[in-house]
């Protein structure tokens, strides 16, 4: 997968509400235990046991809500409105992006595991560039907001599952982890009783640690129903952002191609 160490900026008018408290969730960290080659047949065990219990990740739209909460200079929520499509055989997800207050598209996303697209719904211009992180920024502060795309697409699209059978991954088993460095940083898979509990994620090179985590229900695990992300510098280690999806009206069903064009 490749990946861009520079954001890609989204313009939008964000707009600031009284809201609940977002949760804080904390690092875990590299495991004290042992971490064990991918072709190890212990590995290949819990590959096993991952994959049947993992759905198939059908094809979905959905409504969703975001919660944006910064810290810095001061305490401030940011509330945003939107759509997502999943388009299971060719992994793409489209994203809507409007504010609360009047339901207004300001900007449309197109991404696959390869690449971002995104096109404000203002202007013709479509901007192209790989899988990274996501910048929105308010043009009236200039406040920027950093979104790590890549854990929050793995999430939605079960792309995940493709990662921990890299064979340069690597598995501690009495953590039930799988570790893989990739490009622009070193992830780690978290799972409890077979499912992805938690994703972390270490970048020099972006200079920053991000943490995912999901909320599912016995009768919802894919999409699920809540992402909630965290974002910490790695200079400060003081966080930068809580970001928390919540999805709602999910349906599962076939996304039409037309769908994802602009």
């Amino acid at each position: 997968m490749i990946f861009r160490y520079a954001p890609i900026v989204v313009m939008l008018f964000l707009f600031t509400c009284q809201t609940t408290e977002v949760e804080d969730p904390n690092f875990l960290g590299k495991a004290d235990g042992k971490y064990v080659p991918a072709k190890d047949s212990s590995s290949q065990s819990l590959i096993k046991v991952i994959l049947e219990k993992n759905p198939n990740f059908p094809s979905f739209k959905s409504d969703f809500s975001m919660q944006i909460q910064t810290f810095v200079p001061k305490k401030e929520n940011v509330n945003l409105d939107g759509k997502v499509y999943f388009a299971k055989d060719t992994k793409q997800i489209k994203i809507q992006l409007m504010d609360s207050f009047f339901g207004m598209v300001f900007s449309e996303l197109i991404a696959n595991e390869n690449q971002i697209q995104i096109k404000p719904t203002s202007s013709k211009e479509i901007q192209t560039l790989p899988m990274g992180d996501i910048l929105i920024q308010d043009p009236g502060t200039g406040k920027k907001y950093t979104i790590p795309f890549p854990v929050i697409y793995a999430y939605l699209t079960g792309n995940y599952l493709n990662e921990i059978q890299n064979p340069k991954a690597k598995f501690n088993l009495s953590d039930t982890r799988v570790a893989l460095s990739k490009a622009d940083g070193d992830y780690e898979y978290f799972f409890k009783e077979g499912s992805l509990d938690r994703l972390e994620l270490t970048s020099g090179k972006r200079g920053l640690k991000a943490i995912a985590i999901v909320k599912t229900s016995l009768t919802q695990v894919h999409p699920p129903k809540e992402i909630t992300t965290k974002v910490v510098s790695l200079d400060t280690e003081k966080e930068n952002v809580l970001i928390q999806i919540k999805l709602k009206k999910s349906l599962i069903t076939e996304v039409s191609p037309q769908v994802f064009r602009f």
